[in-house]
This record gives C-alpha cells, sequence and structure tokens, in this order.
C-alpha cells in the first residue's frame, strides 16, 4: 500500500511540475444592493467586485466564467434578499438551468438568504453564469457589509 501511496504521490507531483491541471479558482461579488425594479428575467448578474480571479476564467464585463480547462468544478453562488423582497437565481451552463435558489423576505421585514453548492462536469470554453430567475419582486436583493450576493468556483479535479 505504501507503494501504491507514494506512486499516487509521484504522480501528482509531476502532474504540477508540468502544468497539466492546473489551479483555477474564483470568487466575485457585488458591491451594492440591486434594485429590484432594474430586473428582469434571465438578466445576467454581473458581480463587479473581483477577489480571486486564479485561472482568469471569470470576465467582470459579461459576468461569466468561462472554463479554462476541463475538468470537474464546484460552482457557489448566493442570493439575499431584504425587507418584502424575494428573488430567484438561476445557475446557467451554456444556455441550460442547472441549479437554482430562491430568497423570500416577501412577507416580513427582514432579510433571507439561500446558495447553491454545485458539482459540474466543465469542458474547456463552457461559460457558466448566474441570471434572475421566473420570479423577483419587492425593494431590493442585498450586498453590503451585512450579507454579499456572489459567485465562485473552483477546479476540484
Amino acid at each position: 500500500m505504501e507503494d501504491t501511496i507514494c506512486s499516487l504521490c509521484g504522480q501528482r507531483k509531476g502532474s504540477q511540475s508540468t502544468g497539466i491541471g492546473q489551479q483555477i479558482a474564483f470568487y466575485a461579488y457585488m458591491s451594492n444592493n440591486i434594485q429590484v425594479n432594474t430586473l428582469s428575467k434571465h438578466k445576467i448578474f454581473v458581480y463587479d467586485r473581483v477577489e480571486t480571479n486564479i485561472g482568469n476564467g471569470y470576465d467582470v464585463k459579461s459576468g461569466k466564467f468561462t472554463v479554462p480547462e476541463s475538468g470537474v468544478y464546484v460552482i457557489h453562488t448566493t442570493i439575499v434578499s431584504y425587507d418584502r423582497s424575494w428573488g430567484v437565481i438561476e445557475l446557467v451552463k451554456n444556455g441550460v438551468v442547472k441549479d437554482m435558489a430562491l430568497a423570500d423576505s416577501g412577507s416580513h421585514d427582514d432579510r433571507d438568504s439561500s446558495s447553491t453548492l454545485t458539482i459540474l462536469n466543465l469542458k474547456k470554453g463552457d461559460v457558466v453564469y448566474t441570471r434572475v430567475g421566473p420570479s423577483h419582486g419587492g425593494k431590493y436583493l442585498e450586498s453590503n457589509v451585512y450579507a454579499r450576493m456572489s459567485f465562485s468556483g473552483f477546479k476540484l479535479m
């Protein structure tokens, strides 16, 4: 068994030195609240604050993550509603909805948050983004010092 473990360690070290299996990760969030009356169904969310963009897959102008290398990825989204507001966020891969979440504080003055954690098998060039889902209303979606709307992901393998 020790030979197997050592053999795997050697393979991994070899792949890192050749550049195969590069690290890829991104994390972006909204710097301000979003007025619900500015949203329309399927409008793409553009996260304007980028904290991490290893591999340069996230485009701050379009809000889209273009996969730089094929593999299995973990993608995370968060949506936050505030004071009698609600919204659905959809996680989309190449135009097809892969996951969704609803934050609903529509009947009370408070915040509500919801998130997704989605594992996707992605190919180089695939495009992943979040967009407004079929339902939204109220005042605003929250992204500030109390809660953040965010979009992030990393290559698992």
